[in-house]
């Protein structure tokens, strides 16, 4: 059985030309049994455990370094930014000399993933700490620190984010367009922060929602770029939807049941499960999954509530039942998903901007 990861790594070696890898992906698509479909959800992070060897290593190496730097800087300078600027610059020449050889030319995924992560996160410190005050002026009132956090979150999300751009154009990482996506939802609710003051939860619920939506909707364009499902678009897509998914449902859970954790009562329940029940026929329909796993703790809590009000009796009881209700519903989708999508997308048009978002399922 073949995936994409499989077409990608022939084409990379020069056994496949990319037409050829384009129209052998189709003919698989076309064969009467649909679990050979290549599924765009089908991800590898490792072609075997030497790949969570590699990853386990570089994160021990990189801690490393960053230990020798901080001592070695901090016995020369003391506490101080210029200390965070120098421990984090031999880190992220590091993490970016093992990218060049583990990503550019081994493209292996997982150790990328770790070295992706780590460069975003050095390069977030060397820019912060260049906002940060000189020891020997700490001496500001309140209004000088909110500024003052204010400037260093904006460097230090812009300096991820600078770095996740570098990243997407040297090494076409998908993974990076998440840590991008992350990086882009920290500056926007710094830039919310700012012009509101104090982060009221209703407002925070719109915050979240909008960055969430912006996000939702880059993954959207990036799938309609790719509606076979096939190249890197398709990838970063994946991961765009795994940024916003979280976003959205938090925003929502803010929105609707304010400071709460659960719903208060059978009403707020419903909604809720109402809510989730659209974002699960959405995510079915763009054969995503992401939606649908980021509601499972809201799906949870609002059914725990409608079964503990309708008579779960004990809360034995009533987990137990909430945990089957919640587990089968998984199963059966999970188990016909590919059906449940032939019955969905008879109601989705088959051609023009709708047939690039909607992907079809083979019979």
């Amino acid at each position: 059985m073949f995936d994409k990861a499989d077409l990608k790594a022939a084409v990379d070696a020069g056994a496949l030309s990319q037409d050829q890898a384009t129209r052998f992906e189709a003919f698989l698509k076309t064969r009467s049994d649909p679990d050979r479909m290549l599924d765009p959800e089908n991800l590898r992070f490792l072609a075997n455990f030497n790949d969570v060897f590699l990853a386990i290593g570089m994160a021990v190496l990189v801690a490393g370094i960053s230990f020798l730097s901080a001592n070695i800087f901090g016995n020369m300078m003391g506490m101080s930014k210029f200390t965070i600027t120098m421990t984090a610059l031999p880190v992220l020449a590091a993490s970016w000399a093992l990218a060049e050889y583990f990503c550019g030319r081994r493209r292996l995924l997982l150790p990328s993933m770790v070295l992706s992560a780590v460069i975003c996160a050095s390069a977030s410190a060397i820019v912060a700490s260049l906002f940060l005050p000189s020891t020997q002026h700490l001496d500001f009132g309140d209004d000088g620190l909110k500024g003052l956090a204010s400037a260093v979150s904006f460097a230090a999300f812009g300096g991820s984010a600078a770095a996740a751009v570098a990243i997407f154009y040297r090494f076409r990482l998908p993974f990076s367009l998440f840590l991008l996506a992350l990086s882009g939802a920290g500056l926007f609710y710094t830039a919310v922060a700012s012009v509101s003051g104090d982060a009221h939860l209703l407002f925070g619920g719109v915050a979240m929602l909008i960055a969430g939506f912006l996000t939702l909707a880059a993954a959207i364009a990036f799938d309609a770029r790719d509606p076979n499902r096939a190249s890197i678009w398709s990838d970063g897509a994946f991961w765009l939807h795994m940024a916003a998914a979280p976003q959205i449902m938090f925003g929502l859970r803010g929105l609707i049941l304010g400071s709460h954790f659960a719903p208060g009562g059978p009403a707020d329940a419903i909604i809720m499960l109402l809510v989730l029940a659209a974002f699960g026929v959405f995510s079915l329909a763009v054969n995503r999954r992401a939606l649908i796993v980021s509601g499972l703790l809201s799906f949870a809590t609002a059914l725990w509530v409608l079964v503990d009000k309708v008579g779960g009796g004990s809360s034995l009881t009533t987990l137990m039942l909430t945990a089957l209700l919640v587990g089968g519903s998984i199963v059966l989708l999970g188990g016909g998903w590919k059906t449940a999508r032939r019955g969905l997308l008879r109601l989705v048009p088959h051609d023009g901007f709708a047939a690039r978002i909607f992907p079809p399922e083979p019979a």
